[in-house]
């Protein structure tokens, strides 16, 4: 009995998957089969529904199975590489739909947004030490390169250097120091350089020119749903398009701008002693940016590399602005490095595509939600080169 049982069950179980692939494949294929093998299947189905288990035998039930392979065939290399590219597609649009209407990932490209989001930059291994969890210190090596160099012979260091590319995908920088050659990963400028202690020129022989990793900067997810059904607020750090913007200063590196919004349609704007000011539209009195957002606290913290912010471009010493209509105004939090607001001009609200919500990589003490963390317990020490970052940057 315990035999009969099991096969009437392995035949029922054939008989559902016969029926479920030819009404699945009628359902779906509709538009794209031949009208012969419609025709067909459409026969197939009409008498696999009047089959009754109990008056059909295997051999029936097998001949089933040999004409639905027949017409539509479920075996071999064509139909294992269809069901993978159908798969694949699904895959695809579901991962495209979300990356549209809802979620997108992107890296940032510049030090602009330091120390709440950090570019590819140089990570100082002994001034960093305090600060990396057990976490940080076992995938190092997987999330960042080793930029160890210790001098060879006194000398100057070069004005110039090259480019190279090593392994394919990596950048190298190859430069001189008195008359022997060294290479450091990524730019020597923009990712090492601006982050030494040191910013003389001149290095004695076994003087350690640099000592940690170069991190590969912040990937983040911006969400780009909820800015259709709630107010953007100040404070927020969020990403737009540079489309229809320019800057008198430089060109534009890219077409997506990550800052923190600052001014809202109506606002007028001034920066005084390295704190923005905000006169809302209707009132009289301006008042200090924190005010309005417990998120710019830190910026004026002058901890872990916050600075404040910069009078500059729009917002020179003694300038005034208001944001039109349908516009915004944003602000690097590293101001003294930053293409923003000051430069580019207002934002229009079309241009504004999400909130950064999320840094899924690397994995560093900014892990996980974006702007979370208070500054690091360090003072901001501003370096005499203004080309050059303050300490607390290769710190994290």
């Amino acid at each position: 009995m315990l035999l009969t049982f099991f096969k009437n069950r392995k035949r029922r179980k054939l008989l559902r998957e016969l029926r479920n692939t030819v009404r699945g494949t009628l359902a779906a294929d509709d538009d794209i089969l031949e009208d012969k093998t419609k025709t067909e299947l459409s026969l197939l189905k009409s008498e696999l529904d009047q089959v009754r288990l109990a008056d059909t035998d295997d051999a029936a039930l097998a001949e089933f199975d040999r004409r639905l392979d027949r017409i539509l065939p479920r075996h071999g290399f064509a139909h294992s590489m269809r069901a993978f590219l159908d798969v694949l597609v699904v895959a695809c649009s579901v991962a495209g739909g979300i990356r549209a209407l809802y979620i997108q990932p992107f890296k940032i490209p510049t030090s602009s947004m330091q120390p709440t989001l950090f570019g590819i930059h140089y990570i100082d291994r002994q001034l960093a030490e305090p600060h990396l969890g057990p976490v940080t210190r076992a995938v190092m090596p997987l999330q960042a390169r080793r930029a160890k160099l210790t001098v060879e012979e006194d000398g100057f260091l070069s004005g110039d250097y090259r480019m190279r590319n090593s392994y394919f995908i990596f950048t190298d920088s190859v430069f001189n120091i008195g008359n022997r050659t060294y290479a450091l990963p990524g730019d020597l400028l923009q990712n090492i350089r601006r982050y030494l202690a040191k910013t003389g020129d001149y290095y004695e022989r076994g003087e350690t020119f640099a000592d940690g990793w170069l991190s590969t900067g912040d990937h983040v997810f911006v969400e780009r749903l909820s800015i259709h059904f709630r107010d953007i607020r100040r404070g927020d750090v969020i990403v737009f398009t540079t489309e229809g913007l320019s800057s008198p200063v430089q060109p534009l590196s890219g077409f997506y701008y990550i800052k923190r919004l600052a001014g809202l349609p109506g606002d007028t704007l001034k920066i005084e002693n390295n704190i923005l000011m905000i006169r809302p539209k209707g009132e009289s009195a301006f008042r200090p940016a924190y005010e309005f957002s417990e998120k710019f606290n830190k910026l004026y913290s002058f901890k872990g590399g916050y600075q404040g912010h910069r009078a500059d471009g729009l917002l020179a010493p003694g300038q005034e602005i208001t944001v039109p209509d349908n516009h915004y105004f944003v602000l690097g939090d590293n101001t003294n490095h930053s293409l923003d607001a000051r430069m580019i001009g207002f934002i229009p609200r079309k241009n504004i595509i999400g909130l950064a919500v999320a840094i899924f990589w690397p994995v560093s003490r900014r892990w996980g939600i974006v702007d979370r963390l208070p500054p690091l317990d360090t003072p901001t020490v501003l370096p005499d080169d203004p080309r050059f970052q303050p300490t607390a940057m290769s710190m994290q």
